[in-house]
This record gives C-alpha cells, structure tokens and sequence, in this order.
C-alpha cells in the first residue's frame, strides 16, 4: 500500500500537508492525525482546497492521512510543507519516480511510464519479478522463466529495443550483474515486491550505459518508521513439487529507527528440457531458491537513512547429470536522502556486490550426462552515487553523479581440471547527469543529458591450445542528450513527444566470455565497441471520468553498432557489432475501476524489432527473444467481505533464438488466477493456479515454460490488524 510524498515549492505554512488524488485534485474532508515527539495527537481535516495544518504551537513530527476509497497514508514531516498524493484503494493513475527521479503521476509526465501496484503485484500467481513483466504494459516478456534459464539468458528489454537495452534497478540499486548483463531474478521473489515502475523509451541521459529502451525499477519491502511491529508469515505449496514459504517482519526500535527481514525459499519440479535436448538418462528438473534480505532505517526530521543487506542463493538442476548450475548473491546498500530546504534536498548512497556462478555442462548430444567442462563466474562490483535537485519557482533541476567499478572473470575447466578457457577484466564506469524541467499548469518542458566514461583494463582471454590474448586498456566515452515537452490538450486529454540518445557498452562477459547452449558455442569478441541510440516517441494521455484512464505511446528506437550474436556455422555463434537495429512500437493501456473494490487493466503492444543493416541474411530479421506483439488483460477484484480475486491472462508472442530466424519460440496463451479468503483476523487462504490452459512452449530454445501449477497458500498477518481503505485485496 502506498502514497507518494514529494517535496515541494509551495507558499504554505511551513509543517502542513496538501493533499491530493493521483490526477492531482485536492482531497478534502480527508482525516489528518498530526502526531508529535511524546505520541500526542492532533485531530485535523483537510479543507476544501485538500490542505490541513496542524493546531498553533503542536510540534508535529509526523501524520496519518485516511479518507473513504483511498490507501491510508503515513508520512514523516521536515518542518517543509509536503504534497501527499493518495492513491485510491485501485488507482488506475499512480506516482512515478524512476522517469525523472521525483515522484510524479504517470499522466502529466512528458515521457512514457507504466507501473504495476500493490494490488496487481499481490495477485498475480508469480514466483518471481520476471514472470511480473508480462504484466507491465511495455516490457518485452522475453520469457527468460529465471527458475529454469541458464543463468546467461536472464536479461531485460523495453519497448522491442533488444536484449540488454533496459536498466533493472531494485530500490534504486542497479541489479544487472555488471560482469555478464543478466539479473538474477530469483533474488527478488513476488512476495517482497510491492511496487513496479518502468520508465519507457530513452533513460541514458539520466542511467547511462545501457538505458537505451528503458528504466526498470523495482520497490521491495522495507523497514516502516513511525508504525507498529507490522508483516506477515505466508506458507504454502501445490503441484510440480511446489514450495514457498516466507516471512516479512518490520518493527520499531525507536521512534526515529525501524528494522526489517525479509526472508522467502521457492522450490518447483518439473521436465523442462525442450524436445531436441532430451536424453534417455533424463529426470525431472529441480529448482531451489532462498532469499533473506535486512534492513535498518532511521528518519527524523529531513534526514532518511536506509541501510540493506540481501544474501541469495539459488540451484538448478536442469534435469540431467552434469547439467546444473548455482549461484549466490551478497549486496550491502546504504542510501541517505536529505531535505536542504522546502524546495532542495539531496542524496548519497553506495552499494557493494559479490556474485558466484558455478556453471557445469554435459556432453550432449554426443555423450549426455558425461561432464563437458565447469564454469565459474565470480564477480565482485561496488557503486556510488550522489544527487542533488532544487526547485526555484517553476524550474526543477536535477544533478546526479554515479561511478561503478566491477571486476570478474570466468574459468572454464574441463573434466579432469585441465584449463580450457579462462576471461578475465575489469572495467570502470562514471558519470554525470544534469536535467530541468519547467513547468506550467498545461505546458512541460524537460531538458538533460548525461556524460559517460568507460574504462576497460586487464582484458585476457586464455583459450586450450591457442595463444594469451592480451587486450590493451581502453576508454570509451558518451554523450546522451533528452528532450520532453507535455502539454494539456484538456483537463483530462495530455499530449507528450520526446526524443533521446543513448548507449550501452559492452560487458566485460561479451568481450571475455564464451559457453554453451546445447551443442552451439556461443563465442566472445574482445574487439566490440559501446552502441549507440536515438529514441523517439510521442503518446496522448487520458483520463476517463474520475475513475479510468487511456493512455497511446509510439517510440522508435534505432541503435548503431548493435551488439548481436551472428550465427557463423550451424555450432557456432559470435558476438559481433552490426550496423543498425530499428524498433518501431506501439503500445495501448487502459486500465478502469469497476467499483470501489474492483479494477481491470488492459494493454498490448505491438512492434518490429529487425536488423536493418548487417551481416547476409540477416537483414529484416526480428532481433532474438524480442516479441513482435504482445498482449495482456488483469482483473483485480477486492470487497468489503471476505473474499477476493484476480484473473491474469497474456499473450506472447512469436520470437526467436537466434539471428537468422532458424530457431522459432513459438506464441502462448497463458492464464492465471488468484482467489482468496480472508478471516476477520486477517489470516488468508489463498488458492492460485498459472499456466491454465495447459500450454506447452520454449522460453529458450532448449527449454520448456513451467506447466499448469495449482498451489493453495496460507497467510498470517503480524502485528495488529490495520484495515487501509475499504476493500480487502
């Protein structure tokens, strides 16, 4: 459950709140509880205009907001007036922050956004954040199933711009593994998520390397200041051997200081290699994965400081001997947020991330289940980052800086130990970004760009057999420019063009980095250079009555020097810079409430992501595990009884493996659903099912999407029962 609290230039009394709906409209007559240091109340109502101040002389460090058909807000003062906006119990607007780093409603954004709540998060019958992205209207589903996928597979695409042209954030710390690109989604189980923000089109002049098709940002649960002991423990398991279990625990340790634990383990079985890459010796897969992430907060006055640590671990067994892999994950966070003044504030955050991979294949198809080699992946990589943003009158401007270092290497041994490959590198990337956006009541303009430097060193690629390459150090640098303009065409009807650059370079796992996929060797090139990117988009807004919304968004991405395996023989596959890429997409989202309780969401995409100057036979082909159509409808029905459901259906659409179309993953019709039951208690009983018309297809070229799973789970909440908003979800 959320609200959206941002910081703004106002001439209000200094400690009151405004209060608004998500299309920004006060909200009056909203209960407003002032609270002060020694836990005394003050009972206030917003005016007319949605404003409540607190009474002269009450010192108020922080307030509860609630009103009939919203999500009850809790929000800590800095003595500056704040803007509330209070999302209703289904909203079908929502708060952004990851399109231009402060909160705002995705309508009266100059750029294209989707999002995903709470209520759409808590329903879908999804394991992890990758099976989420069905859901989110403009993110390519690449169907990359983390439970079952060679780890490599794992990557992300926005608006049909191509395999690892999108930036994945969790809680604003980036979460691609800065060695190979992938994400390890395992690491971010649906139960810990609680909010999904995509931002879509060009991002590098605010993200850099990478942000070509888009921002991802996912929100997981945290410690809550101000708040009661709060969470729940959640068991459960179904059919295919399925297990998860979790705990969620937030608890004060002071008025200014909470504390946080987020733990959840996932197992499922099932066979999943595809036909062509099954062997009599088989068995059924086994994936197991376990998660424990804590956290420490501290908030007084304009100070935020949150510190995280998160320990993952999963394992796969693919369901053949000597074809498995596992991995860890170790991060440490820390993230300070400041308020300078009513209309400054800044922030400084660092993160620190130790990943392994062991990786080990068999002899298939010649010898299956006899070991071909093992891999190992270790990685370590730390970042920072500071921002700064003030708004004087109708200017906002925006600073960051941020700087990543990684360094990681990949051995390759064969069965008896003997060195096969080895990759080494390391690689250094900083940045700086500067953006202002001006702002009328119907007209918006956002301007920035974003200076680059890439510096890769002690490049070595050791190869059974042939000679030690050794690669020069080398620096590549980047300029990415952003252009935005939104204007009211009516109250309700909100018009948006933009226009970018950007780039991706290449990961040192691109550049060292060889394996296999079945009997094909994927090879590295030391020799590649950054992509570069211009983006374009223009989208019509509109809100429908008070209760629906529509929104039309066109992007064209086109990148040069495009980082693609090119198929050189029928077993082996090479990265290769090519000439150019094109996507062109559309995508329609239209999402209405029903009734208090109840809301459907609707959207779909459609686009054509090609090569359009390359190697022989390649051009007009759909760039790999990019879809060109995509479709999605949700049902998210509460009530006020005990009762409550949601009805998910997706469409997925054809794709393939490889450059030269040789290697179809073919569509599906997928559908879920979630009923739930509720006690006056709280506790829950929740029946869900995915996979429900059966569908059998690839997610890869040598894997099969998990069957139809039916699973019953039970909830129990912690602390005291807290009702927010009408409807039970």
């Amino acid at each position: 459950m959320f609200a959206t609290i941002v910081l703004a230039a106002n001439s209000y009394a200094p400690g009151g709140i405004g209060v608004v709906d998500e299309a920004g409209a006060g909200v009056p007559a909203a209960a407003v509880v002032f609270i002060d240091r020694g836990g005394h109340e003050d009972d206030e109502t917003t005016d007319p205009t949605g404003e409540a101040i607190p009474r002269a002389g009450f010192d108020a460090l922080s307030a509860t907001i609630a009103k009939g058909g919203f999500i009850t807000a809790h929000v800590t003062l800095s003595g500056a007036h704040l803007r509330v906006i209070l999302e209703r119990t289904l909203g079908t607007i929502g708060r952004v922050s990851v399109a231009t780093g402060t909160a705002r409603s995705a309508h009266d954004l100059p750029v294209a956004t989707s999002l995903l709540d709470s209520a759409a998060i808590g329903g879908a019958p999804a394991p992890s954040a990758d099976r989420l992205l069905r859901d989110l209207p403009g993110a390519d589903y690449t169907r990359s199933n983390s439970a079952f996928t060679n780890y490599g597979q794992l990557r992300a695409s926005f608006s049909g711009a191509g395999s690892d042209r999108g930036v994945v954030l969790v809680d604003g710390i980036p979460a691609q593994d800065a060695f190979g690109g992938q994400i390890d989604w395992q690491a971010y189980p649906n139960v810990s998520l609680v909010r999904a923000e995509l931002l879509r089109g060009a991002g590098s002049a605010l993200y850099g390397s990478g942000a070509v098709g888009g921002v991802l940002n996912l929100e997981t649960f945290g410690p809550q200041t101000g708040k009661a002991v709060a969470g729940r423990v959640r068991v459960g398991g179904g059919s295919n051997d399925q297990s998860d279990n979790a705990l969620l625990l937030s608890a004060p340790i002071s008025n200014q200081i909470a504390a946080s634990v987020a733990m959840a383990d996932s197992k499922l079985s099932y066979n999943d290699l595809a036909p062509g890459y099954t062997a009599k010796i088989d068995h059924p897969a086994l994936s197991f994965s376990g998660v424990t992430k804590l956290g420490l907060r501290y908030a007084a006055g304009g100070t935020t400081i949150d510190a995280a640590g998160i320990f993952a671990s999963d394992q796969q067994d693919e369901g053949r001997t000597n074809y498995t892999f596992d991995r860890t994950l170790r991060q440490q966070s820390v993230v300070v947020s400041q308020a300078l003044s009513s209309v400054a504030s800044a922030g400084l955050g660092f993160y620190s991330r130790d990943t392994t991979v062991y990786n080990i294949d068999d002899l298939f198809p010649t010898k299956p289940g006899v070991l071909r080699y093992v891999q190992h992946v270790p990685t370590h990589e730390d970042g920072l980052f500071a921002t700064l943003s003030d708004s004087p009158g109708p200017l906002v401007y925006q600073l960051r800086i941020d700087q990543r270092r990684v360094e990681g290497s990949s051995l390759q041994d064969g069965p008896l130990g003997v060195l096969q490959a080895l990759g080494t590198g390391t690689e250094l990337l900083q940045g700086v970004a500067f953006g202002a956006t001006y702002q009328t009541a119907r007209f918006e303009a956002l301007a920035g760009a974003r200076a680059d430097r890439l510096r890769y060193d002690d490049l070595t690629l050791i190869n059974s057999g042939q000679p030690t390459q050794n690669v020069p150090g080398h620096d590549e640098g980047a300029i990415s420019p952003r252009v935005a303009l939104r204007y009211d065409l009516t109250k309700q009807l909100a018009l948006r063009v933009s226009g970018g650059g950007g780039f991706r370079g290449p990961f040192l796992n691109e550049l060292v980095r060889g394996f296999n996929v079945g009997k094909i060797f994927e090879a590295p090139n030391p020799d590649l250079v950054p992509e570069r990117s211009r983006s374009y988009s223009a989208g019509l807004d509109d809100l429908i009555g008070s209760r629906g919304r529509l929104s039309f968004d066109l992007v064209q991405t086109n990148v040069t020097n495009a980082i693609a395996f090119v198929t050189v023989t029928p077993t082996l596959m090479k990265r290769e810079n090519i000439d150019h890429t094109q996507t062109e997409s559309e995508t329609i989202s239209y999402a209405q409430q029903l009734g208090m309780c109840s809301r459907v969401r609707v959207s779909g995409t459609t686009q054509t992501p090609e090569v359009t100057a390359g190697p022989a036979g390649t051009i007009g082909k759909q760039l790999a595990f990019i879809p060109k159509a995509s479709a999605d409808v949700g049902l998210d029905a509460g009530s006020r009884g005990p009762l409550s459901y949601s009805l998910d259906g997706a469409y997925v659409g054809q794709t393939f493996a490889d450059s030269l179309q040789q290697e179809p993953l073919g569509a599906a019709l997928l559908f879920g659903a979630t009923l739930r039951a509720t006690t006056k208690s709280g506790t829950s009983f929740e029946l869900s099912g995915d996979n429900l018309t059966r569908q059998v297809y690839l997610t890869s070229v040598d894997r099969l999407g998990p069957p139809q799973t039916v699973s019953l789970h039970v909830e129990v909440p912690i602390g005291p029962a807290v009702t927010e908003g009408p409807c039970r979800l």
